[in-house]
């Protein structure tokens, strides 16, 4: 049996201004963060790995989009 995953949770606002932080903590630490908006669950930040173990766990596939800016 494997130990529970890390999971933050905090404000989107929060999260913004300590983005390296949640990037870093999902990279090297396989942890996740929770972003909430008036209390609410509503994204999370993953690690690639996790993120593309999900995806083919799904049967999911993904298509890459050319940002606008």
């Amino acid at each position: 049996m494997t130990a529970p995953k890390k999971e933050h949770q905090k404000q989107i606002a929060v999260v913004r201004n300590q983005l390296a932080d949640a990037i870093e903590r999902a990279r090297y630490f396989d942890e996740t963060t929770v972003m909430t908006s008036r209390g609410k669950r509503v994204a999370v930040i993953v690690g690639m790995d996790f993120y593309e173990r999900a995806l083919t766990a799904l049967g999911e596939e993904r298509e890459l989009v050319a940002d606008s800016d």
